[in-house]
């Protein structure tokens, strides 16, 4: 690609870029490396990887080549003769949150800096997306304001990516018509990471081109339309839905496959799953299904398979357990060769002989015997008002990465039986209303008619003990509203009807 350079362009200069895409979802120079050799290239620079690849960037360095690396990872760089940029070798940074983007973005400054040009904040909203893809650590006031600062481009539409924006204008819709951290992290980061993981590579190459906002058009065949011309941005819209299907049915289909295997051996009898993703596990597709697990068994996962005399896959934490910190509850057992990542999802390797000493350490521990949750506060019922609920449902902006959204509980909610409504198509909603807060037990694809049921057996009147989020309605995003996490209830000996007690 011959892209002409502003910078450069009183000088009547061209710059000529090279690019290189991974086919699946790795890191580092190993894959390309040949071609960068013999590409005519002077400088290579390598964002969100490339610290611990010496010998690579020696050879680079030995073909007359200069290599500026630009990543965050927590690696030994092992003497690599490179340029690095990497936040978290050096003692002079204190800010480690910053992920790959977030390092690339700070790069873009200095180079601004030195030529006196203003071109990096162009890419705000490309950051926040990066940051929030890359579980960046929220509680971090720079990563946060860079987050935001992106979050408002997106929102206002005045943002310079032309596919980003084009995402969120087709999810602002199930984003409630705000963009937010938790939003994006559902509904724009899954469908690009959908098309890294499966998606052909000659879609991947034209992902990239509508990310760089180019204006070429392309045909794809719609269904019920036939063959339409289209814009890049919206041919990877609709290619990374196809993705996003697949990665879920996929994903849906490989847990249920392997829940027969850890129900055949009574792995869930432990309070970690510990299962062998075996030959027909994707790869590429590791972490998603451990998190599948983490959410089926309500524990913490490792999925890994053995290559060699080295097990090694993914881990994943599970919120509503006794263990917070599954990645230092790893480290800390001195069993694994490698922990690396974010807390509650993390790469992880161990050696094949010390896997019976991992057992052997989890049939010592307690059972999971119930589901653990971590409150902000304990409300009576009788002190509790909707405007509490809406001054903490103001600022549902703030949750995600590491800003955990608050649970709450809420007790001696006494319900006449007649108030309490069975709602959805699929019967997967219960509803009732106390001091104007709807309180609302919801699932995607069960049905609550077994529970509904029990509820309005119990009596006329029911007192409810809930464990729940404080925020505001889907629809109108105005009414208080109380997502239940989880309930208990019995038959309360208080009146209470319709109307009031």
């Amino acid at each position: 690609i011959i892209i002409k350079d502003e910078i450069c362009d009183a000088l009547k200069l061209w710059i000529v870029i090279n690019y290189y895409i991974h086919k699946g979802k790795i890191h580092g120079l190993s894959e390309h490396l040949e071609d960068i050799l013999n590409d005519s290239s002077k400088l290579v620079i390598v964002p969100d990887a490339g610290t611990g690849d010496s010998e690579e960037c020696k050879r680079l360095i030995e073909a007359g080549k200069s290599v500026i690396i630009l990543d965050h990872h927590s690696v030994e760089s092992n003497g690599n003769e490179a340029i690095i940029v990497n936040n978290q070798l050096s003692e002079k940074i204190t800010d480690k949150a910053l992920t790959g983007v977030g390092v690339t973005y700070k790069f873009c400054k200095v180079l601004d800096d030195y030529y006196k040009t203003n071109y990096a904040d162009r890419f705000l909203d490309l950051v926040a997306f990066g940051l929030i893809g890359d579980s960046a650590d929220m509680t971090s006031l720079q990563t946060r304001y860079y987050t935001m600062k992106g979050i408002e481009m997106l929102q206002n539409r005045t943002g310079y990516n032309e596919l980003l924006a084009f995402l969120t204008k087709k999810t602002i819709y199930s984003m409630n018509n705000r963009v937010s951290i938790i939003g994006i992290a559902f509904y724009i980061n899954p469908l690009i990471n959908s098309m890294i993981r499966l998606g052909e590579y000659n879609d991947k190459v034209i992902m990239f081109e509508a990310m760089c906002n180019s204006s070429r058009r392309i045909e794809r065949k719609v269904r019920g339309q036939g063959v339409v011309e289209m814009s890049l941005q919206e041919y990877i819209w609709r290619a990374c839905t196809s993705t996003n299907k697949k990665q879920k049915t996929m994903t849906d289909k490989t847990a249920m496959f392997l829940s027969e295997e850890i129900e055949q051996y009574k792995l869930d009898k432990y309070p970690i799953i510990v299962c062998n993703a075996g030959d027909d596990v994707e790869a590429n597709s590791i972490g998603l299904i451990a998190n599948k697990l983490a959410s089926m068994y309500q524990r913490p996962c490792l999925l890994m398979k053995k290559y060699g005399d080295v097990c090694s896959g993914s881990g994943r934490g599970y919120n509503k357990c006794e263990i917070r910190d599954f990645r230092s509850w790893c480290e800390k057992t001195g069993l694994f060769i490698k922990t690396q990542g974010h807390p509650g999802a993390f790469g992880v390797s161990i050696a094949y002989d010390m896997t019976n000493e991992l057992f052997e350490l989890l049939s010592r521990m307690k059972p999971i015997s119930e589901i653990t949750y971590y409150v902000s506060g304990v409300y009576k019922a009788s002190a509790l008002s909707s405007q509490l609920v809406k001054n903490v449902a103001k600022y549902d902006y703030i949750w995600g990465g590491g800003v955990d959204e608050p649970l709450f509980i809420v007790k001696n909610l006494v319900i006449n039986k007649h108030g309490i409504k069975l709602l959805g198509q699929k019967k997967n909603a219960i509803v009732f209303n106390y001091h104007d807060i709807n309180f609302v037990k919801f699932t995607r694809v069960a049905s609550l008619q077994e529970l509904y049921s029990q509820i309005i057996n119990c009596g006329d009147n029911i007192e409810f003990t809930v464990v729940g989020k404080f925020c505001f309605d889907y629809k109108t995003h105005s009414i208080p509203t109380v997502i239940v996490e989880d309930m208990s209830f019995r038959k309360s000996e208080k009146r209470r009807n319709v109307f009031g007690v």
